[in-house]
């Protein structure tokens, strides 16, 4: 596909977009309700398909100018949402059927979330009010672009004067992927995967400690400039819509509700795991202790490498051990083989148009019928997204589109010589990404409305983490962890001690989270013109991590969450405690088909039909609690 085609390709999709709108005002008075709910879909059909693709496109094409028209596409359709926002006779149409009876529960919540979207949205305000929220809409979009854009293009390379002498400590199959220059020495990039093994590996401090600095370093300190506008475009709408500040405009209709609800969990994890974290980093301290007997604080760039040395000598797991039964294509294979173990699917390659010749196009069948689509695009590249994420391509919707998704990584690729071995981590971000993608495919709903991830955001990376749980189950790394060279399954010994030191440092990690999520919520819970971003973070760091901040460091100009999640991180430890509960179910056998098909059918397959809340109930047979979670921090 060349930029004329996707132009042309989203010109005609807003164009059908807008007949249809002319369409649904010509909708007699008194007409059925299945003809207003079908003239809505008739409205949103048109974009279903080119507003993925320009989003995926805008993030990973490698051609510069189908960057930039994707993105100028995105603003299009972004400004033609809006335009459907503010549409009173839209809005008026649809108000006349909020307390008629629906022919079908799908049917009336189409109406009542469209109701709410457009009173959110500003559609029963005055025609100037209208104006300026478009405007504001349209300005958050293309400065929401450029902090984005500016974190792509951001990457800072470190260079080793010393060459291979001065990574003492990095794994060999490191070494040979970063071959030294002609002036004998060695460049790193400040990607994730050159960051993962120089912040647990490298033995040298000081390296880590200027790696650690480029890495916070990234887009700074431009974007904090870019953030602080985003901040202010979205306070002011958020206040002509009613609302003291954003944080309570974008939780209203998430399952939090409210800023301040979101807060108060936030704080009631904290509380939970201060204790723990504490104990932990005292051990992080013991253990720098043992070289360096003076020494009184940890910093941030010690805290990978200071970790692995316990889980070497405490928990007698070296992450280097597991490595070799992780390669990165017997993961790949290992993953689709459960998943469709699992849900009694089948997963087939496909020769398809990619935009790179490493992305695979897959599909996926159901009783022999082709049920959804997607592409894998995993490997790091120049001007290529730099973390991992699942993107809607299509939503599926009976009777027109079946579901299709990309998911998006930067994990190690395979070469001649080089099975590309993974982390343990990286194996979990595998399983956590599919988990994103399952839930995506598995939704097929009969309204454009509740196709596709629409549910509640806060509820939106519940099958993510659940699926994370099946990283470290023995009987599923059978399946996909075998030794790259003699193909021996992983032993069940180093799978238990490597889930040992899996569950190691959670206090920190759901600290660490937590002040994330404080500083997300922080930076959009009060009017920005009384905030200094920097100041805030450091103020927050301070009270509640035991690492000092460290000067000339800025890492919110690379947060790339405090645009696309915005207030919203809490969502990940939110749905965390939802995940927790619903393992439960899974505990004893995870290859279960019959919970499996139980989770898929009240819950990866409902889209926005439901409430997450009832959705959960559904699988359950009671409400979710905090319980779950609490017992897995403290065990």
């Amino acid at each position: 596909m060349d930029t004329t085609t996707i132009r042309a390709l989203a010109r005609t999709a807003i164009d059908a977009s807008a007949s249809a709108v002319d369409d649904f005002h010509e909708i007699l008075d008194g007409a059925d309700y299945e003809r207003v709910v079908q003239g809505l879909d008739d409205i949103l059909l048109p974009l279903n398909g080119i507003e993925g693709r320009a989003q995926v496109f805008s993030k990973v094409h490698p051609e510069a100018d189908m960057r930039d028209a994707a993105r100028e596409i995105e603003q299009e359709i972004a400004g033609w949402m809006t335009e459907l926002s503010q549409n009173r006779g839209i809005y008026d149409r649809l108000a006349l059927y909020e307390h008629v009876t629906p022919p079908s529960s799908e049917q009336g919540r189409v109406v009542e979330l469209a109701l709410e979207t457009l009173r959110r949205d500003g559609v029963d305000r005055d025609e100037a009010t209208r104006d300026r929220i478009k405007q504001l809409k349209s300005d958050i979009v293309r400065i929401g672009q450029d902090f984005d854009h500016n974190i792509i293009k951001g990457g800072i390379e470190v260079r080793v004067a010393e060459g291979h002498a001065g990574l003492a400590g990095l794994p060999q199959d490191f070494l040979d992927s970063h071959p030294e220059t002609d002036d004998g020495s060695v460049v790193l990039t400040t990607d994730p995967q050159d960051r993962l093994a120089i912040m647990t590996y490298a033995d040298d401090d000081d390296l880590r400690r200027r790696y650690y600095h480029a890495c916070m370093n990234r887009a700074a300190p431009h974007n904090i400039a870019v953030l602080q506008q985003l901040m202010q475009k979205r306070h002011e709408l958020s206040q002509l819509l009613g609302h003291a500040h954003w944080a309570d405009y974008v939780t209203e209709d998430k399952m939090a509700k409210s800023g301040k609800r979101a807060r108060t969990f936030i704080d009631g994890v904290i509380e939970a795991a201060r204790e723990r974290a504490g104990h932990e980093y005292e051990e992080l301290l013991a253990e720098k202790r043992s070289v360096h007997p003076e020494s009184t604080v940890v910093f941030e760039w010690e805290r990978s490498y200071l970790t692995e040395k316990i889980k070497r000598r405490r928990l007698d797991f070296d992450s280097q051990e597991a490595r070799p039964y992780f390669a990165y294509d017997r993961i790949k294979a290992g993953v689709i083989a459960t998943s469709a173990a699992l849900y009694g699917i089948e997963f087939r390659p496909q020769d398809d148009e990619v935009w790179h010749p490493s992305v695979e196009s897959w599909e996926i069948l159901d009783d022999g019928e082709v049920i959804a689509r997607f592409k894998l695009d995993m490997h790091p590249r120049d001007n290529k997204f730099k973390h991992a994420a699942m993107f809607s391509l299509t939503a599926g919707i009976d009777g027109h589109t079946v579901p299709e998704a990309c998911l998006v990584c930067n994990f190690p690729e395979p070469k001649d010589d080089d099975p590309a071995l993974m982390q343990a981590a990286q194996v979990r971000t595998f399983f956590h990404e599919f988990g994103h993608l399952l839930h995506h495919l598995f939704s097929r709903q009969p309204h454009a409305r509740i196709a596709g991830l629409q549910c509640e955001w806060d509820f939106v990376e519940v099958p993510s983490q659940l699926y994370e749980e099946w990283a470290w189950d023995y009987d599923v790394l059978t399946i996909c962890a075998r030794h790259w060279d003699t193909d021996e399954s992983i032993p069940k010994e180093l799978v238990e001690r490597m889930r040992s030191a899996e569950e190691y440092g959670k206090g920190l990690q759901t600290l660490t989270q937590m002040f994330f999520a404080r500083v997300s919520l922080g930076l959009y819970e009060s009017d920005p013109a009384n905030i200094d971003p920097m100041a805030r973070m450091i103020e927050l760091k301070q009270e509640l991590l035991p690492f000092p901040h460290e000067d000339d460091t800025c890492f919110l100009a690379s947060f790339g969450h405090l645009n696309g999640y915005s207030a919203m991180y809490y969502t990940y430890m939110w749905s965390l405690v939802i995940s927790k509960d619903l393992f439960s179910r899974f505990r004893g056998n995870l290859m279960e088909p019959e919970t499996a098909a139980s989770y898929r059918r009240e819950v990866l397959s409902r889209g926005g039909s439901k409430e997450a809340a009832a959705m959960v109930h559904s699988f359950l047979g009671r409400d979710y609690g905090f319980d779950a979670f609490a017992d897995w921090l403290n065990s």
